[in-house]
Formats: C-alpha cells, sequence, structure tokens
C-alpha cells in the first residue's frame, strides 16, 4: 500500500506546488528478514508403484460429474464462515463476519452486500470474499492453468476433525500424493493451510524448478464487489495485490501496475516477452517471498509462507486480475519415497492493525516461539502500511472511533469535532495569520499608490514597500494568504483521504443528506451523454458548498493590492473542486467545515480591528 500511497502524496505535493507557484506569480512583490529453510523430508509409505517422470506436470482432468461424490465442509469462527470442498480440496466460499475487537468493540462489517446465511441452525449475516470463485491453494505448472488448476478437477478424500476444527484432502495424480490440511481458529483472523506433496514414484521428482516452476495459487480478487456487477474505474483502482520479496514490500493495483512504466511502454513498442501479454514472472535474489496478498477497499487476504519462502511469484497483467495471487517455486526436488510439507499462516479480514492481532496468547508467535504460527512475518501489517502518515492516519481513525463511542454515534459528527479540535490546537498560529492579514488589508490603499508612483521603477518601488512593512511591523509574506496553516494542514488533509477511503467504520455511514461518508457526495447523475460521459454528469453538492466557503474565506483573507490577486481568488476554488469532486465525502466536509471555521475567525478578527487608526506613509 505504501507505493500507491506515496505515488498519490507526490501528486498532491506537485499539485500544491503548482499551486503555491501561480501564487508566487501573482504576488511579484512578495519577497525482519526470514531465513529460507528447507523442509526436513520424512518418509511416507510406497503406495503405488508407478514410474515417476522426472518433470511433475499433471494433465487436466475429467470434471467430477457426480455431484453426491462430492463433500463440502462449514466451519465458523468469530470472525469467518468457511466452506471447503472435496472437489479439488480447496475453499469454496470464504465469509467474513462481524466480530468483536480486542478491546470487545463489535466491528461492524455487514453494513452493505451482505447475505444472510444459516450454519448449525443460526442465521448469519456475513459478506462473501470470494467472490463465487473460492480460494485454490493448488499448484500448475503452467501459465495458462493457474487460474483453473488441474488439481481443481480431482474428487479429494476428505477428513474432517471436528476437535480441532481442521480437514484433510488427498488426491494421487500420476505418482504424486497431494495432501492439504486446512485449519481454522475459534477466536482468530488467522487460519492454517499446510500443503505436503509425495513422490510415489521411483525417480527423483522435480515438481518444481526455474524452467518449468510450480506455480501455487492462494488468494483470488475479493470482495464485497459481487462477481456478476462489471467494476468501474473507480472501483477496480481499489483492488491491488501486494508481496514481500528480498525484503521490501511492492504493491500495485490490478492491471495498473504489474509491468511498470517504463517496461510497460518497451512492451507496447516492442511487443512482450515471449509473445506473453498477460503474466510476469519476478523472482528472489536471495531471501524469497515472505507473503503475498490480493486486497480490495477495506479487505485483505494473505498467504505467508513461514517455512518454505517461495523462490518467486507471478503477476497477471489482467485488470480483472483473473488468477489472484500466485507463488512459484522453483527448489522443490524431492526424493523417492519422501515428501515436501509447504506451511502458510493466512489472514483474511479487515485493512487495521487490531485486526492482524492474536487474540490468544498462545498461538502469537511473537509471544510463543512454540505457535503455530511461528515464522510469521513482522512485517505482515505493511501490506495495508500507508507510508510515513500511517500514524496521523491511525490517529485520526482512533479519534473518529473514540467520538462515536463516547458522543454522539455519528462520524459525520466526529468529523465536525475533529476540524474543531484542529482549529483549537492551531488557534494561536491561525490568529496570528488573522491579524496579520487584517494588519495587510489596512496597508492595501497605501500600498495601491505606491504601485501607481513607482510603476515604471521596480526596484524604487521594492524600496519603498519595505520601507513600508518594517515601519509597520509586518512580514511581506503575509501576503501570500496564509499559505502556512495550509502546508501545516496537508498532512492531515491526506491522511484523512487515506483514513475515509479504506477505514471500513466509515463505510457506508450518513451524515445530514450524505448518504455515504466515503463515497462522493453525488445527489444527482444523468443519464449517460455519449462520447462525453458514458457513466453521466453527476453533481457534487457538498464540494459546490466547499467551492462556496472557499470563495469567501479568500475574499476575507486576500489583500488585493494587485489586479491579478483576484484572478488568484477564484483560481483556487477551481483547483479544490478539481481536487475532491471524486474524493470522499466526509473529507470535503472536514474541509468546507474548516472553511466555515477560518471565516468565523478571520470576521471576528476583523470586527474588533474595525476602529484601528488607518495606517498613513
Amino acid at each position: 500500500m505504501e507505493d500507491r500511497q506515496n505515488r498519490l502524496f507526490l501528486a498532491l505535493i506537485l499539485s500544491m506546488g503548482v499551486w503555491f507557484l501561480v501564487t508566487y506569480y501573482f504576488n511579484p512583490e512578495s519577497g525482519k528478514p526470514k531465513q529460507q529453510q528447507k523442509t526436513e523430508q520424512t518418509p511416507v509409505e510406497n503406495k503405488e508403484n508407478v514410474k515417476q517422470e522426472t518433470k511433475a506436470e499433471p494433465k487436466p482432468v475429467a470434471a467430477v460429474t457426480n455431484a453426491k461424490d462430492i463433500k463440502t465442509f462449514t466451519f465458523k469462527t468469530e470472525a469467518h464462515v468457511v466452506v471447503l470442498s472435496s472437489l479439488g480440496g480447496r475453499i469454496e466460499k470464504f465469509y467474513i463476519r462481524n466480530y468483536k475487537n480486542v478491546e470487545g468493540t463489535e466491528i461492524n462489517i455487514t453494513r452493505a452486500d451482505y447475505q444472510e446465511i444459516e450454519v448449525e441452525g443460526e442465521k448469519i449475516k456475513a459478506i462473501e470474499l470470494s467472490r463465487g470463485k473460492g480460494f485454490d491453494f493448488n499448484f500448475s505448472h503452467r501459465k495458462e492453468d493457474v487460474a483453473t488448476s488441474e488439481w481443481n478437477h480431482l474428487n479429494f478424500k476428505a477428513e474432517e476433525n471436528k476437535e480441532d476444527q481442521s480437514v484433510t484432502f488427498t488426491a494421487t495424480e500420476k505418482g504424486v500424493l497431494l495432501k492439504k490440511v486446512f485449519r481454522f481458529f475459534p477466536h482468530e483472523n488467522y487460519f492454517k493451510t499446510e500443503i505436503s506433496i509425495s513422490n510415489l514414484g521411483k525417480e527423483k521428482l522435480y515438481f518444481g524448478d526455474r524452467e518449468k516452476p510450480a506455480y501455487l495459487r492462494t488468494f483470488g480478487s475479493l470482495g464485497p464487489l459481487p462477481l456478476e456487477r462489471e467494476a468501474n474505474a473507480q472501483e477496480l483502482s481499489k483492488f491491488f495485490r501486494v508481496y514481500r520479496m528480498d525484503g521490501s514490500e511492492k504493491d500495485f493495483t490490478d492491471g495498473g501496475d504489474a509491468w511498470g512504466f517504463w517496461e510497460g511502454i518497451r512492451n507496447f513498442i516492442f511487443g512482450h516477452p515471449n509473445g506473453n501479454e498477460f503474466y510476469k514472472e519476478v523472482w528472489s535474489s536471495g531471501e524469497g517471498v515472505d507473503y503475498i496478498g490480493s486486497g480490495s477497499r477495506y479487505f485483505l487476504a494473505a498467504a505467508d509462507t513461514l517455512n518454505h519462502p517461495a523462490e518467486g511469484i507471478l503477476l497477471d497483467n489482467r485488470k480483472k486480475n483473473e488468477t489472484g495471487t500466485i507463488l512459484a517455486y522453483s527448489n522443490i526436488t524431492i526424493d523417492p519415497g519422501k515428501e515436501e510439507t509447504l506451511e502458510f499462516a493466512n489472514y483474511v479480514g479487515i485493512r487495521e492493525w487490531d485486526g492482524m492481532l492474536f487474540r490468544d496468547p498462545k498461538l502469537d508467535p511473537f509471544k510463543n516461539p512454540k505457535s503455530t504460527f511461528a515464522g510469521l512475518s513482522a512485517d505482515l501489517n505493511k501490506s495495508f502500511n500507508q507510508g510515513i502518515f500511517t500514524p496521523i492516519r491511525n490517529g485520526i481513525v482512533w479519534f473518529l472511533q473514540q467520538s462515536y463511542k463516547y458522543t454522539i454515534p455519528s462520524y459525520g459528527f466526529g468529523i465536525l469535532l475533529f476540524a474543531l479540535v484542529f482549529k483549537l490546537v492551531f488557534y494561536p498560529l491561525n490568529q496570528k495569520q488573522a491579524e496579520a492579514m487584517k494588519k495587510m488589508s489596512a496597508l492595501s490603499p497605501e500600498l495601491k499608490k505606491l504601485n501607481e508612483k513607482y510603476a515604471n521603477d521596480p526596484a524604487k518601488k521594492q524600496e519603498k514597500m519595505l520601507e513600508l512593512y518594517k515601519k509597520h511591523n509586518m512580514n511581506p509574506l503575509s501576503q501570500l494568504g496564509g499559505c502556512l496553516p495550509m502546508l501545516i494542514q496537508l498532512p492531515i488533509f491526506f491522511a484523512l483521504y487515506v483514513a475515509f477511503a479504506d477505514t471500513i467504520d466509515l463505510w457506508k455511514s450518513p451524515f445530514l443528506w450524505i448518504s455515504d461518508l466515503s463515497e462522493p457526495d453525488f445527489i444527482w447523475t444523468s443519464p449517460a451523454i455519449p462520447y462525453l460521459a458514458a457513466a453521466g454528469l453527476s453533481i457534487n453538492l457538498l464540494v459546490l458548498l466547499m467551492v462556496g466557503t472557499q470563495f469567501l474565506s479568500m475574499k476575507l483573507t486576500s489583500v488585493q493590492t494587485d489586479p491579478n490577486q483576484k484572478m488568484m481568488m477564484y483560481l483556487m476554488p477551481v483547483m479544490m473542486v478539481f481536487f475532491l469532486w471524486s474524493m470522499p465525502s466526509g473529507l470535503t466536509l472536514y474541509w468546507t467545515v474548516t472553511n466555515v471555521l477560518s471565516i468565523a475567525q478571520q470576521w471576528v478578527t476583523n470586527i474588533r480591528k474595525k476602529d484601528e487608526t488607518p495606517v498613513k506613509v
């Protein structure tokens, strides 16, 4: 997440930089890394005397047609409901439900797009994150097959252990025994997967090498977007994949950045390597892959490789992310009668630090070295890191949650309260700026006279203006209209954007006429307009209100000694429309409220200073 958020922050910084340059132009007088381990090979019973091929490449087999032979198993935890199927030995459906955080407060997830499912006679509201496609944890040896593994067509033998909430699937194909164990934990957002590959043949098995890797598909694209509905461009931008390789984390939107900018240009001009435009292999230079994950706006599913870091990953450049997250193994060699076991700690939950905390200390690998999750990457939480603004973002979310809990249960009210508190904290600075702007307004007539008198002598005019500023103890930089408070507010602005964009607490939260503080306040959308707006044109009422308050605020604080400043007074609100039109309405609400508070502060300051003696040169 950090890479994408840093790119957005850079765009905001550049935009604000352009604004400051334009302002200056219109005011010319203003002077842990994991060690790669080899899993111990343990003898297994040679159940079949089958001639083993050197390269393991199972052929696609016919799908199971007799539905009664397929078994399903349902596991319920405090956070999940999971349905597994013997067909493919895979997760068929993965639901997430409301659960309590470590403080005992319920996290309300099922605000929208939820289903009501019945488990053991209990009706549960839940959201399906698997989008009807399931999660495989199955191997393929061809890139073209990773979306639907050959093993997905086999009906595995299944054995359920209700005592430890686990199910074991086994299947044999071409002298390879594949065993998968899924284990769930009542109070955790994690589950465990163990995959064992056994060589039943008489020759060494090269299950995966650099020439023909073994691709393991873990998770696919996440909900809650229904699979039957086509995602628009804005929704697609919220789907991402993330991985940590060689101690460094990378993330990218689905189909957006998998190739990288320059590599994408090269592919466009010269064609894709090997004629394959969809897939790209990325190999480790030593430490391997710690984890790989798939994310949506509010949720994350990540597989941590624990005892056996993969050597690489396979990226799919298609926007719909049809193949999900794929690990690439190039060093799985198994002697006859031996097996290789890969273990995974899997997190599925909200993109919040609290979600990744273990409820049971015995399962926490950072407190108990003997935990079944021992080896879990300490950097897994970075899969939703927001860069250098993470502490500010987390502080804002905490403030809004406490406001919701202890005052009026409305996140809109929490935003109003946060804006007020922020203004109070920076009141001395803002008040000093307001008083400076009032003094500058008093100097405005004299500055105008100097402009007219020395219009043809810029050096003399500058000298006289500096004398005037010095005489009245004025800082000429105050002519910039209060940029310092704006600069201080910029990190808060960005952190608010991040908080409102990915915090599930604010999802579908209404306020006044606003139906969802996490979405733009579009009160009306026109029908599609051919060749202009395929989705229609929308009216964002809150942004229009923000423009009005921004214009009034600048009118009160601007010192119009030059006609160009009038242009700036109109230009700035237009730029803010461009910034905020498609951003979360909660962010626009915050900006509007701060404008109103600034107007009130400047108005009171002007009233208090109105009787001051006019300034004379």
